[in-house]
């Protein structure tokens, strides 16, 4: 029985993996689109290139990279429901692929501030909540080192673990300073809401590994 249950762990994906796909897709097209619906009065009325082509954009890719962050949470959380559907094999690789796919929109999100507060007001304006932002991205940027470069550093399992947790603090950080700044999420009210949805699969996922943790298992 028990071999049975190992391989139906590891086994192929069952059929529920069209579903996900699906869900996954409409999750990260609903940002996409309603980035899209509250930027299509700016472009063709002769605003600044610099606004329509650095700024606009840089918060388009903060939407996805957060919305992709939510997701590799997700993948990493071994919620039991989950892994009797996927291959644990299949779920860390896309965890990792959508870490790196995430980290890059992240950073060029910030860049993309920085660059566009450089060009139009020749300084970077610096407050609390994009202060916050740039802790959140130095934060995750240290994690995603130690993740890329983990031979190379040779981090023990446990040292790759401690900075790994970089990430858990980063979420809630990214979630606050996104409501705080985000022009787009303040701007369409369901939006808003799906971060606040984020946030609350981000405890949940945080409760479980807790749990885990507690219960003695890996």
């Amino acid at each position: 029985m028990n071999n049975g249950n190992r391989r139906s762990n590891t086994g192929r994906p069952g059929p529920a993996l069209p579903a996900v796909i699906i869900l996954a897709g409409a999750i990260l097209l609903f940002p996409a689109l309603a980035w899209a619906r509250e930027t299509a009065s700016f472009y063709g009325v002769g605003l600044d290139a610099s606004f329509l082509f650095i700024y606009l954009p840089a918060r388009l890719l903060a939407l996805l990279g957060l919305t992709l962050m939510f997701f590799q949470f997700l993948l990493s959380a071994r919620f039991p429901p989950v892994e009797r559907h996927f291959k644990r094999s299949a779920m860390l690789k896309t965890h990792r692929s959508l870490g790196k796919i995430a980290y890059i929109m992240v950073l060029l999100h910030g860049l993309g501030m920085i660059a566009f507060d450089i060009v139009a007001a020749g300084e970077v304006y610096w407050y609390r909540e994009n202060i916050a932002g740039l802790i959140a991205l130095v934060l995750l940027t240290l994690a995603v080192l130690a993740a890329w470069f983990f031979k190379p550093l040779r981090l023990s399992l446990g040292q790759w673990r401690a900075i790994h947790l970089f990430t858990y603090l980063v979420f809630p950080i990214v979630i606050w300073h996104a409501l705080m700044l985000g022009s787009t999420v303040n701007a369409v009210p369901s939006l808003r809401y799906l971060l606040y949805f984020f946030l609350a699969g981000y405890c949940l996922v945080v409760i479980h590994r807790l749990y885990r943790r507690l219960t003695g298992k890996k």
